[in-house]
């Protein structure tokens, strides 16, 4: 055979590539009875070669593929079924250990036996049995003699166990073979009458082992049928048991497990002598889905089979022999999935190691008595999760949620991994925590959102993931990266992110909360306020027109009550959002209307609209200067002084600039589209019972559809009122179809201001 490399460049050791091929001798199924011998004629088969891709494979170590089914196996092969990722199709192979090679069987179904190289084809009635250690000619069987309700219940070497079902209720067992070439049909005798819920197994040569149920008892019982002979030679209670014990046997003990009781931290097996009824107790931990199997006379092995799905560390993973003899234990694998007797005493278990990886282990004792395990068939994936590689994006906008970054890993290792990624913002030290359980290679989706529910401020980030197997099962490990979070901040937003906030003032102190976790909070008490100051009561209006000096940050204006308009930089700082307050100039006060935040007249800067106590409304185009923010005012019409109250929203009609909702004092509201070049198209109605609400609050962009959305507010006094949210649909004819209510809503209806 070719030798060569495992197919991973982080292979560590050399492995032969299994390219040889082999001609297997199958044959083709031939009609017959039970009573009717049969010939078959071998039959040439193409083989396939498979190889190991991992740096756990080990020189002389046959493969088996990841994710197989081990169905039968014997001194000098297996035989392994796997379901092609590809195409779907079910392949059965049978492997040799001493070479390696791996030879796909024609399409069919298969199955194998404990401890023999012997598989057996099934096709309707008709059974064929392959020796896959000689190659010799076949042996075809048809059963359909025994009628259409028999079943293979399992193999023993040459003989198939069929399960026929009685016509009064019961099972009967029907040991068929060939030996020397002629049919044989022999009926197990001893099988009580009032047998249910029968299950077969073989566990050691020359026995077949039946678990059944008598009803009105608790406990399982235990058949064993002398295959020589045909018939039940010992028939016992399950001391201990329930319904549905995992049941082991050799040539001269029986194990099996007592119920397993949620939330203990004791079970055990319960151990007996062929012909003893006293059986003695072995508590071994607390486990659910037990395996078991005997090796040799002196040892009993056990394990819970689902260590690699476990969510906590547990001995009882580990496959562990017991001496029946002196009580000792040794640990032989750190996982188990399946035990498997095999002849002269051995056990082939499926299972791991964290030195070799997932594979079949031949379990055996040594010249002293002690049991060791030695991998015989490596699928080649490592034991501990593990991450072998990572996609985290360099920049990401979050402006929007199809813009959400994808972090993305690819793993190693059969067993699962807790893993953890934290996202810190490099200059304020706010971070996000991503919790996830993952197998092998897994993705996770970030939304923009910190631990506390804020939006994530812009600027460069630090990540860290770290990753440990959830079943304690191998090290922790990390890795490190850095992103940069970018995008343009929303004219409501003051907090240096992509999200928009709001502004509450209350008496006279002035508070920013960030709106995503407002929408998405279900407690005042959890919100996270940033007090800008006190003294804020000194205005009458405040308005929120977004970034009139030409920065990326939103700016604000206060009108106080001599009638002043003051401008406040923003700083783009959460814990201060807003710099020294600068004076715009006197006069202020002939308004009784003052909206911002949108571009009326199309040149991209945001403009100012007020309307006077005669009901002219005014356009102050911005400058894009913030020391002198506005041009001379503009007149836009009169006929405004039936409105009392005026919003600018932004563009939530679809045209070509920001637009404006006025209210009728019936509570009427009336969309103003924007043609883009300070003026505004004729009316339409939005909706006649907004009248009912306080506020209307523009904020952007808040579920990052695209869309300009409203949060609405109703106070009836004291506590009690509403909070909620509309979000736009840009469409002019029904731009805020639906709202949703927010849970966080006490701490914006009590005395206070939401601004717009």
């Amino acid at each position: 055979m070719p030798e060569g490399k495992s197919a991973l460049s982080h292979a560590r050791t050399p492995r032969r590539h299994l390219t040889t091929a082999v001609a297997v001798a199958l044959a083709a199924a031939c009609v017959g009875t039970l009573t009717t011998g049969a010939a078959g004629a071998a039959t040439p088969v193409a083989t396939t070669t498979t190889t190991v891709p991992s740096g756990t494979a080990q020189e002389g170590v046959a493969a088996l593929l990841p994710d197989s089914v081990v169905l039968g196996h014997g001194p000098t092969g297996f035989l392994s079924l796997h379901k092609d990722g590809v195409t779907g199709a079910t392949v059965h192979r049978w492997t040799r250990y001493a070479d390696g090679v791996s030879t796909v069987l024609p399409a069919g179904t298969y199955r194998g036996g404990l401890g023999t190289d012997v598989i057996v084809k099934t096709e309707g009635s008709t059974y064929t049995l392959y020796d896959m250690a000689t190659g010799a000619a076949p042996t075809v069987i048809d059963t359909s003699s025994l009628g259409a309700t028999a079943t293979l219940a399992t193999l023993h070497g040459t003989t198939l166990v069929m399960r026929v079902p009685r016509a009064a209720g019961g099972v009967d067992l029907h040991l068929v073979g060939k030996p020397a070439g002629t049919l044989e049909d022999r009926v197990v005798t001893g099988i009580p009458a009032a047998a249910q819920n029968v299950e077969f197994l073989v566990t050691a040569p020359g026995t077949l082992v039946i678990r059944y149920a008598v009803p009105g008892q608790s406990a399982s019982r235990a058949a064993l049928v002398d295959v020589a002979t045909a018939r039940v030679v010992e028939d016992r209670a399950l001391t201990a048991s329930d319904g549905n014990p995992t049941l082991t046997a050799s040539a001269t003990h029986l194990a099996w497990t007592e119920p397993y009781v949620y939330g203990s931290d004791s079970r055990a097996l319960r151990v007996a002598g062929r012909g003893q009824e006293e059986s003695i107790r072995v508590p071994i931990g607390s486990g659910g889905r037990m395996v078991l199997g005997f090796l040799g006379d002196d040892w009993v092995t056990y394990a819970d089979r689902e260590g690699s799905w476990s969510y906590s560390p547990n001995p009882l993973h580990a496959l562990t022999a017991h001496s029946l003899t002196d009580g000792r234990t040794v640990k032989l694998l750190d996982i188990t999935l399946r035990i498997m007797p095999g002849s002269d005493g051995e056990l082939l278990v499926h299972g791991a190691t964290l030195e070799h990886g997932e594979g079949l282990y031949r379990v055996t004792t040594g010249p002293d008595g002690t049991p060791a395990a030695t991998l015989v068939a490596s699928t080649g994936r490592p034991l501990a999760y593990s991450v072998t590689g990572v996609n985290i994006p360099a920049t990401v906008d979050l402006t929007t949620a199809s813009g959400d970054p994808t972090l993305s890993w690819t793993a190693a290792g059969i067993s699962m991994g807790k893993l953890t990624i934290e996202l810190t913002h490099t200059a304020t030290g706010l971070r996000r925590t991503i919790l996830t359980i993952a197998t092998r290679g897994a993705a996770q989706s970030w939304d923009g959102l910190l631990d506390d529910g804020t939006a994530a401020p812009l600027g460069d980030y630090t990540w860290r993931m770290t990753t440990e197997p959830t079943n304690g099962i191998g090290p922790t490990t990390e890795r490190k990266g850095t992103l940069k979070v970018v995008g343009k901040p929303g004219p409501h937003d003051f907090s240096n992110s992509t999200a928009p906030d709001l502004l509450f003032r209350s008496g006279g102190r002035l508070s920013v909360f960030d709106a995503r976790q407002v929408l998405n909070s279900d407690s005042r008490d959890t919100l996270s306020e940033v007090v800008v100051g006190s003294g804020w009561d000194t205005y009458d209006r405040i308005v929120t027109p977004g970034s009139l000096g030409g920065t990326v940050h939103a700016d604000l204006l206060g009108r106080d009550k001599s009638g002043v308009l003051w401008s406040y930089a923003g700083t783009g700082k959460a814990s201060a959002p807003f710099a020294t307050r600068a004076r715009v100039g006197g006069g202020w006060g002939i308004y009784n209307h003052l909206t911002a935040g949108l571009d009326v007249s199309g040149d991209g800067r945001r403009d100012l609209l007020a309307t006077d106590k005669d009901g002219v409304l005014w356009l102050y185009k911005g400058t894009g200067s913030l020391s002198s923010p506005f041009r001379p005012r503009v007149k836009v019409g009169g006929g405004w002084g039936i409105y009392n109250k005026i919003t600018a929203t932004g563009n939530i009609g679809g045209g070509p600039a920001g637009d404006l909702i006025a209210r009728d004092s019936n509570g009427v509201d009336w969309l103003y589209l924007g043609k883009g070049d300070g003026t505004f198209a004729t009316r339409t109605r939005v909706n006649s019972t907004w009248g009912y609400y306080t506020d209307l609050i523009p904020i952007g962009d808040a579920d990052r559809d695209g869309r300009a959305d409203l949060v609405v507010r109703h106070v009836t006094g004291g506590d009690t009122g509403s909070l909620s949210f509309h979000p736009g649909s840009g469409d002019w004819r029904n731009p805020f179809p639906n709202s949703e209510d927010i849970d966080a809503s006490r701490r914006f209806i009590s005395d206070g201001t939401l601004l717009f």
